[in-house]
């Protein structure tokens, strides 16, 4: 089976008109329903009775019958994509894991999809590993406990404020760029932490953009 996922879907009759255009042009459907993203966004999903399906292919089809319509994930025994809770199960070798995830998604939804994998999923490991014993306020918590949890990444160069990753492997030369995740494992950890909640992590440099390393900026009120 093949679960495939739709945005631009807001019109009413969208699933409908979906499902319709899918069986005319030969694909065998097996279920279908609405559904929201992690970042509240609302999707349609449709599973298809095949092994594998042309991702390509199918995406300029949907997007013949509307220029609204985006497919941003394939999902399936033959599309490689994990779940977040198998990266969670993995961590913290999760770096090969979460490019598979990204690259499940188009262009325009990526980076939401994996600020919000990142925060579920730092958020569990913070509530697992770090968050027994006093808790800790800024700028302590994050000498004491985030920037040991990304070391388990590679290395990290840190200050009060910011966080340096020279050689993220979320960003690996030639891959799609995967290190809005970290943007949002820092954020979903720091959050799950009860003095530290309003803390607030932002992307500002990136290697794949040609800066020199991925740079995030941390603010918080003390």
């Amino acid at each position: 089976m093949v679960t495939i996922t739709i945005s631009g879907v807001d019109k009413s009759g969208a699933l409908a008109r979906i499902s319709v255009f899918l069986v005319r042009k030969g694909y065998p459907l097996k279920g279908q329903q609405i559904t929201e993203s992690a970042s509240g966004a609302k999707l349609v999903r449709i599973t298809l009775d095949l092994a594998q399906v042309d991702k390509t292919k199918l995406a300029a089809e949907i997007k013949s019958l509307s220029p609204d319509y985006s497919v941003v994930s394939v999902e399936g025994a033959q599309s490689g994509v994990p779940s977040i809770k198998e990266i969670a199960a993995q961590f913290p070798d999760i770096a090969p894991l979460v490019q598979a995830y990204g690259e499940s998604f188009g262009s325009d939804t990526r980076d939401r999809e994996l600020v919000e994998a990142g925060k579920k999923i730092g958020a569990f490991h913070y509530e697992k590993e770090w968050s027994f014993g006093s808790p800790l306020k800024m700028p302590v918590a994050l000498r004491r406990t985030l920037v040991p949890a990304l070391a388990q990444f590679g290395k990290v160069e840190a200050t009060d404020t910011e966080i340096k990753l020279p050689d993220s492997a979320f960003c690996a030369a030639g891959k799609t760029g995967c290190c809005e995740f970290l943007t949002g494992f820092m954020q979903g950890f720091l959050g799950a932490g009860p003095l530290t909640q309003n803390t607030r992590v932002k992307k500002v440099a990136c290697r794949a953009n040609g800066d020199a390393q991925c740079t995030y900026t941390v603010s918080y009120d003390l």
